[in-house]
């Protein structure tokens, strides 16, 4: 993800947070920056084609994961 797009994860007080919060909900730091890495790709776009697709392959991986851990 380039940096300075997403604020909150460019600066350590941001960061922190965030992977503070991934810690309390079970998620990966990886993959919420995946999630908000297709959103960002998205900005500009008058159609977000394909945007729910890659969200659905995110999240369908994030479900593995935890299957496999149980």
């Amino acid at each position: 993800m380039s940096r300075n797009v997403v604020v909150i994860l460019d600066q350590k007080e941001g960061r922190n947070l965030v992977k503070r919060l991934c810690r309390k909900y079970s998620v990966r730091i990886a993959e919420f920056e995946e999630l908000v890495h297709a959103q960002v790709n998205q900005v500009g776009k008058q159609r977000r084609r394909g945007l729910w697709a890659e969200f659905d392959d995110i999240l369908d991986r994030m479900d593995e994961d935890t299957d496999s851990v149980s």
